[in-house]
């Protein structure tokens, strides 16, 4: 209690009595015990005594030089949205450490350890990383659970209601297909059009489809996209599938299943934002063709989760030349470049932060948070084929190819930009 007590006389002392700056920003605090004071374009972790970006998107307003993505292919750069790979990642916090950004030369990306026992999985020989949920060593992991006290699987940015095209309700996240582990195309982006992997254990969304046109709508006029007379469903005439209009029918219906109180409990269980397991998955397609004692969810009972080629490159995947309904829509009916979500993640504070996405942020492998300069930040698991990544849309810690993985990027630098007294006084708690 005794650092609680001094942290809380501080805190005081800084909204109240302390300097201009840090008085006209007030902390931003939600919960007790406070361990983030919020100084306008910065936050102190006074834990772990690092200092982090405010802005958790800051490459989206801020490049320091690197220039945005195209059609070109030139590396590094940054989409619009922030998003990056992980050469690109590196190549941002350099450019900001040369820009000397807000006085410091020392940012660097958040840390990893390769083993933690909080993670709820372990990965066989001969890696043997932790990863999965309930990971919090890792300096994003720590902000996620202990600093703003998240819960796995819940994300950290709800997104609101939407309607893009005939659709409503897309998340700018993964969705499932039907492909299962452990082949490496098991999901599909719609937050930068990439085709890639994971495992069954991670939360990712569905979006439920029927092979070719429903018998007795409409015929198809043209190739764009066709509502159906009942609103419910959309014809995709280039894919040839048919969509349930709802982008994330589980988020408001979970048909039966439990949502989830954590990730684990109970069984097959739907997180609070829609998103679920591949077995989940697997489940909610099933209770779809079951329902109402059979007839089938809007009178349909042919509902899949949607296909994916084993050819399919990791962007680019437009179903044209390989089958992959998703990136059809994505790519061709809603004309979106990779590396461009397809909705906007609202600008909501998340604690002390703004910007916060709910995708993966990249990751750097070190034994503690404080535990690496920029410089000699560590490859990841199965090194080089995959680098750290961690996700405020569920809490859960992964990795991912560093060479074709798009992710967020945010940093910090280790040790305290607050008026050198009060730095002196938080050391020592």
């Amino acid at each position: 209690m005794k650092r609680y007590c001094v942290i809380g006389i501080l805190l005081a002392a800084l909204t109240f009595g302390g300097s201009a700056q840090l008085s006209a920003q007030p902390p931003i605090l939600d919960h007790w015990p406070p361990v983030l004071i919020p100084t306008g374009e910065t936050v102190y972790d006074v834990v772990n005594h690092v200092t982090w970006l405010a802005d958790a998107d800051l490459p989206a307003h801020q490049r320091f030089g690197i220039p945005l993505c195209n059609a070109s292919g030139a590396e590094p750069c940054v989409n619009r949205s922030g998003s990056m790979n992980y050469a690109s990642a590196t190549a941002w916090v350099a450019a900001m450490n040369a820009a000397n950004h807000l006085g410091h030369s020392n940012w660097q990306l958040p840390t990893t350890p390769f083993n933690d026992p909080n993670c709820g999985a372990k990965a066989p020989a001969p890696f043997g990383n932790s990863f999965g949920f309930g990971c919090n060593a890792n300096a994003l992991g720590y902000l996620y659970y202990t600093a703003l006290g998240f819960q796995a699987p819940n994300t950290a940015v709800p997104i609101p209601p939407n309607r893009v095209g005939p659709f409503r309700n897309f998340q700018p996240e993964l969705y499932w297909s039907d492909s299962l582990p452990p082949s490496d195309l098991t999901d599909f982006s719609f937050g930068t059009g990439s085709q890639d992997g994971g495992t069954g254990d991670d939360f990712n969304y569905v979006l439920p489809m029927i092979p070719y046109k429903l018998p007795g709508t409409p015929p198809a006029r043209g190739m764009g996209l066709q509502v159906n007379p009942d609103g419910q469903t959309v014809y995709d005439p280039i894919a040839n599938v048919t969509w349930l209009a709802d982008a994330n029918l589980a988020g408001s219906d979970t048909l039966g299943l439990p949502r989830c109180q954590s990730p684990d409990t109970p069984a097959d269980c739907v997180a609070q934002d829609g998103s679920m397991r591949d077995a989940t998955a697997n489940v909610f397609i099933g209770n779809m063709n079951a329902y109402d004692h059979g007839a089938g969810y809007l009178g349909q009972t042919n509902w899949h989760l949607p296909p994916v080629s084993a050819t399919c490159p990791t962007y680019g995947c437009n179903g044209l030349t390989q089958v992959n309904p998703m990136g059809t829509l994505y790519y061709i009916q809603f004309g979106l470049s990779a590396g461009t979500p397809v909705v906007d993640a609202p600008d909501i504070p998340v604690g002390p932060f703004f910007h916060v996405w709910p995708y993966p942020y990249w990751s750097c492998q070190a034994l503690t948070i404080q535990g690496a300069i920029q410089s000699a930040c560590g490859a990841g698991p199965n090194p080089p084929l995959a680098q750290w990544s961690f996700s405020f849309g569920n809490g859960y810690l992964g990795t991912a190819r560093p060479d074709v993985a798009d992710h967020f990027v945010t940093a910090y630098f280790v040790g305290c930009d607050l008026p050198g007294l009060w730095c002196f006084l938080l050391s020592g708690l």
